[in-house]
Order: structure tokens, then sequence, then C-alpha cells
């Protein structure tokens, strides 16, 4: 279970020397990418909110890695089973320091992210 962290920052700098400048990274991707993005922390996690207010995109950072997440992963189109997990409203894709991270596919799905509205 992640730590109680109160603020974003806050739960960026809680993580690795690894995974907290990654962590960093993707949430810049996220806001330059989603117009009207906020962030917020939610179930303990930072958690993005389109600009419907609709929570969307979380990151979960782990020791070794972290999650790239999509709250309703199934009202994004994935045609190449890109996204996994087993839950079937989230799913995420795994992205782990010092490995290329596809930022072009994460921008795919975080845009799809923008039209959830209800």
């Amino acid at each position: 279970m992640a730590d109680k962290n109160e603020t974003v920052d806050d739960y960026i700098g809680s993580r690795s020397a690894d995974v907290g400048p990654l962590l960093e990274d993707l949430r810049r991707l996220v806001l330059a990418t989603l117009p009207g993005a906020t962030e917020a922390m939610q179930y303990g996690v930072p958690v993005f909110l389109n600009a419907h207010s609709i929570p969307v995109i979380y990151l979960f950072g782990s020791k070794k890695h972290v999650n790239f997440g999509f709250l309703r992963s199934e009202e994004l189109s994935d045609p190449n089973g890109i996204l996994k997990g087993s839950g079937k409203p989230s799913k995420h894709i795994r992205v782990i320091p010092g490995k290329p991270v596809e930022k072009a596919t994460l921008a795919r799905f975080v845009r799809q992210c923008e039209s959830i509205d209800s």
C-alpha cells in the first residue's frame, strides 16, 4: 500500500532515487498533453482529472517501476493490447527507470482521456 502523502510533490519526493524523477517526467507529460488537467492525491497516489473533473490517470511508484495507469481504460482504444492489468476498469503501462519510454504511445492514451465526461 502506498504511503500517506498530502501532495503529489510529497509522493514523488518519497519515492526512490530512480523512480522519483521518472514520476516527475510522467507528471509533466500528463499536464502538457491533457488540456485542463488537474492533479490530486486519491487512493494514496497521484491522480489526474481531465477538464470535466473526471479522474482518468494515476501514477503508482513502486521501488523499481512506475505504473502509468488509466482509471477508465475500458473506454480507451487499445487495439494492440498495450494496457496491462487484471482490473477491468483500470489498466496500466509499466514504465521502468533506465529503459526507453514510449512517450508517443503514452501521449496517445492520455489524449483519449480528454473526452471522458461522465
